[in-house]
């Protein structure tokens, strides 16, 4: 399984603090699934970042914590806006990079390329060869359906213009044939693709890491389950050894 090539890549130095509170039935089945490296719990975000800052643990992931205070951490601790790209794989067990998966990223042409750039350095971190499509809100011959629909459409090309990356209009199913990381056009269209996928058309999640990358963090679903937490906490052990060593160019 792609879940278990994340975790031999891990390291058991590398000290992982989870958000919680997790629902009590899930904390100690998720719990014993971390084995392969050393994992604390943390009840509130203030005390989660504190002990990221001061080193006592390498990377955070965010687990049931409320995403407002998270973000807004992040952004104090960073002096960066956070955005997060996810780790998914389809029904048949493709896996992919997505995003955006916050509400309110994306949506811009200099959003969708920090993106793609994004999805460069995750591709990289997961050893892959980066095949980056992105998408926009229509069929190429949609444009003169509606002014919004032409604007992402044209924010689509432009996008593939400047990026290299290869736009392909609405059509998600035909851009997963090739590309292992895609760039929805907005945050809220991406979060629901993103829902969908997970939550009702029987793909998975294994987290979503935070860029710029200045700290190791990752994401989960509150209502995620163990395997994504044991994704989400495997991706942030990865990067927090990329961070350590100030090589990931991020």
């Amino acid at each position: 399984m792609f879940i278990e090539q994340l975790i031999q890549r891990t390291s058991e130095s590398i000290r992982i603090g989870i958000g919680s509170p997790v629902p009590d039935e899930k904390e100690d089945e998720i719990l014993k699934s971390l084995s392969f490296c050393e994992v604390r719990i943390f009840r509130d975000c203030e005390t989660i970042f504190c002990a990221l800052l001061e080193g006592s643990i390498h990377g955070a992931v965010r687990g049931s914590l409320s995403a407002s205070p998270f973000l807004e951490a992040f952004r104090i601790a960073t002096g960066h806006r956070p955005r997060r790209l996810a780790l998914l794989s389809t029904a048949e067990g493709k896996p992919f990079v997505f995003g955006p998966v916050g509400i309110d990223e994306g949506g811009t042409i200099l959003e969708m390329e920090k993106m793609v750039s994004y999805a460069k350095i995750f591709s990289s971190i997961l050893g892959w060869e980066a095949k980056i499509a992105v998408l926009s809100g229509g069929r190429e011959e949609d444009i003169s359906r509606s002014k919004k629909v032409a604007k992402s459409i044209r924010r689509g090309d432009e996008v593939s213009r400047r990026t290299g990356a290869r736009h392909y209009h609405i059509l998600i199913e035909d851009a997963l044939r090739w590309a292992n990381c895609v760039i929805a056009p907005d945050g809220i269209s991406g979060n629901l693709i993103y829902r969908t996928l997970v939550h009702l058309g029987g793909g998975a999640s294994f987290g979503a890491l935070y860029f710029p990358m200045k700290l190791a963090l990752a994401d989960t679903s509150r209502a995620g389950p163990k395997e994504e937490y044991v994704g989400a906490v495997a991706l942030t052990n990865i990067a927090a050894q990329i961070v350590a060593g100030r090589d990931c160019g991020c």
